[in-house]
């Protein structure tokens, strides 16, 4: 018997070897992440550490307030600039960012409100920027909106009846499950925002239309309660959806679906635009938030009329 002829047996052993321990790593993969929360963890990319407003907006105040559970969380509350001061005399709009990063990262998305005339309070859910605790689930993030809009009402240098919501990305889905069950919220606008919890995931997996396996595994891996889709059509409050076409993160067909479910919704599809950079291609983005929240919060804001 050769060498060649006595090792060659054991080659089909050791591959089906390799490919059951594989198959073996990702079935206890997929029993472990479920049951320890990991798979929901990486819809979280906080960066925690000091925040720094920009140099325009040095106007900002410092404030901290409490979660539910006691967590200490952190945001700036940002008065209208110019002819709109006192605070008082403007609309004010709450800020839910999206997954990455912190309050700084995330201004460049609304630090044209205060410059518009309007009242601008950003925070940073648990576990981003300066606030405490850690992201891991929903529930908890969501609790975090409730506290920062509860710490924006207990302010007396702001009119009450004229609070307005931006929710980006994940923000957005966040902000409309929050939305849902606090009528103080008198209108929002929510860019670029999932309809489920489950179908962003099997999009990551598979694609725009996932298919049988990727939708299989999205089911084992996310639970998938507040669905924003849901939280939607409980709304009965006027609501701006922002979404670009070409949107390789989260596909504007969650925006449509959203729109077919809410009871008071528009949707605005920006031709070409993609997730990270729909503001730099599409700069009329500012306006259009201005105009629409000047047309349902009054008072000293005026939507822009076109000659």
């Amino acid at each position: 018997m050769s060498s060649r002829e006595s090792i060659a047996p054991q080659r089909p052993v050791t591959r089906r070897v390799v490919r059951w321990s594989v198959r073996i790593a990702v079935v206890a993969v997929i029993l472990y992440m479920p049951a320890t929360g990991c798979m929901e963890r990486l819809f979280y990319y906080p960066t925690r550490g000091p925040t720094q407003p920009p140099p325009h907006l040095a106007a900002a105040q410092s404030v901290w307030f409490a979660s539910s559970d006691g967590t200490r969380l952190h945001g700036w509350f940002i008065p209208a600039q110019g002819e709109h001061s006192p605070p008082k005399q403007a609309a004010t709009i709450l800020q839910v960012h999206g997954n990455a990063g912190n309050i700084e990262s995330h201004i460049g998305f609304t630090e044209h409100l205060p410059l518009g005339g309007f009242n601008l309070f950003i925070f940073d859910y648990r576990g981003y920027g300066r606030s405490e605790g850690s992201a891991r689930k929903r529930g908890p993030l969501i609790a975090d909106s409730h506290a920062a809009l509860d710490a924006l009402l207990a302010r007396d240098d702001i009119d009450r009846q004229r609070i307005g919501l931006y929710g980006q990305s994940l923000g957005g889905s966040i902000a409309l499950n929050m939305m849902a069950d606090r009528p103080e919220i008198r209108a929002a606008v929510i860019e670029s925002a999932f309809a489920s919890w489950r179908d962003i995931a099997a999009s990551a997996l598979g694609g725009d239309s996932p298919g049988f396996v990727s939708r299989g595994l999205a089911t084992l891996l996310i639970k998938d309660n507040y669905r924003p889709i849901d939280a939607i059509g409980r709304i009965d409050r006027p609501i701006l959806l922002v979404h670009g076409t070409a949107d390789r993160t989260i596909p504007i067909s969650n925006s449509r679906r959203l729109a077919e479910a809410a009871a008071a919704a528009e949707l605005v599809e920006l031709a070409g635009g993609d997730h990270n950079t729909l503001r730099a291609t599409h700069p009329e983005i500012d306006q259009l938030t201005i105009d629409f929240f000047a047309a349902h919060l009054g008072g000293d804001q005026e939507p822009r009329r076109d000659p």
